[in-house]
């Protein structure tokens, strides 16, 4: 179960209406700020771009771990956003992403413990069954559920 100050449903954001990659970071880093973790857009919306041009965050069937170690991030979170329309993202399998789980990260010395985060959902989307249901779930609580079924390892 992950923390609830790092993950809660407020952090859920359904039908996305976003058509590119470019216009996804910007709503991804403006909820980074409404969500408490941030107070500056731009660093994370930059973060976030840096981070893809160093290769890409899009994994297989149609879910993207977008993320960045960002100084102006102050506490981590995790987000979720779950797009109307599947969006371009360059990703391993070459598929559109449907999904987008964000985390935010700060880059300092509590930032390596929250890599966990990030370690422990790569490994849970290893589960057809988990990457299955995440992209069929279709409100906020169901999405809720799912995630918060990840165990931070």
């Amino acid at each position: 179960m992950i923390n609830q100050e790092i993950f809660n449903i407020n952090h859920i954001n359904v039908d996305v209406d976003v058509s590119s990659q470019k216009e996804a970071f910007k709503y991804i880093a403006q909820k980074f700020v409404d969500g408490g973790v941030s107070n500056d857009f731009k660093k994370c919306y930059k973060g976030l771009k840096k981070r893809e041009s160093e290769g890409t965050t899009g994994f297989n069937d149609g879910i993207a771990i977008p993320h960045a170690r960002i100084k102006e991030i102050t506490k981590a979170g995790v987000f979720v956003f779950k797009f109307k329309t599947p969006v371009e993202w360059d990703s391993i399998d070459q598929s559109l992403v449907k999904i987008a789980i964000a985390l935010a990260i700060p880059d300092d010395v509590s930032g390596d413990q929250h890599i966990k985060i990030l370690s422990s959902i790569a490994r849970k989307l290893v589960d057809e069954e988990f990457r299955s249901s995440l992209t069929t779930a279709t409100t906020q609580q169901q999405l809720f559920e799912l995630i918060n079924k990840v165990e931070i390892i």
